[in-house]
């Protein structure tokens, strides 16, 4: 599930704002993309269609070959089941430990403990955080817990992965971890697709960065061969 393509698609609000205007892309699988604007330019919006969260007013979304702006309600928890979801606010659960919080997404599977077990500490492994997986959520800091959310992202080992604002309330340095994982997810055959606005960040990742302003399409620029 990681090609992804957008035809003429506009989400409008019933205050008649338009969050997107006439927004025709698409992405390869396995293919990572900044997806870059000011606030209010329409990022979180084109995520949450993504996810199948909201339902564009006109146009189709079509992921490997399915339009899921047609999906019946039933069909919609499968089809997240194949994403990985980052937050600028992870949402870590403050009761459970690390490995718990990551664990969190194969609870509704039908995997065995053990094995939900095994695939958590691969999860934490991929994000450099094996060692604090009895810790909680209080116990790390804020870049650490931006990765935990990452590991629980990705623990399901989907084809697409969003990402929004994930390096928000980090430092320059975290944020530039952050994001080499998410490179790292790409080489391994996910297509990623990150909101961000940290232009300089963006720019020294060599990717192909798409802008977004009054929810229309004005850059659309693959890095240099």
């Amino acid at each position: 599930m990681g090609s992804i393509a957008l035809h003429g698609v506009t989400q409008r609000f019933e205050n008649g704002q338009e969050a997107l205007r006439d927004v025709s892309l698409t992405f390869e699988e396995g293919s990572m993309t900044f997806l870059t604007g000011h606030s209010g330019a329409g990022k979180s919006t084109f995520l949450k269609l993504l996810l199948r969260l909201q339902v564009p007013t006109q146009g189709q979304i079509v992921v490997n070959g399915v339009n899921i702006c047609q999906l019946p309600r039933n069909r919609v928890p499968r089809y997240r089941q194949h994403l990985g979801a980052v937050f600028q606010d992870h949402h870590l659960l403050a009761d459970r430990t690390v490995i718990e919080n990551v664990a969190v997404p194969l609870l509704v599977t039908s995997m065995r403990k053990r094995d939900i077990a095994t695939r958590a500490r691969a999860a934490l492994s991929m994000v450099g955080l094996l060692a604090m997986e009895r810790l909680y959520p209080s116990h790390l800091s804020a870049g650490e817990q931006q990765r935990v959310g990452i590991a629980r992202a990705v623990v399901n080992r989907p084809n697409l992965i969003l990402a929004d604002e994930p390096t928000g309330n980090l430092d320059p340095g975290l944020s530039r971890d952050v994001m080499g994982l998410f490179v790292n997810f790409r080489r391994i055959g996910a297509t990623v697709i990150v909101a961000s606005h940290d232009h300089e960040l963006i720019e020294s990742m060599g990717v192909r960065v798409i802008e977004l302003d009054q929810g229309r399409v004005v850059r659309d620029e693959a890095p240099a061969a």
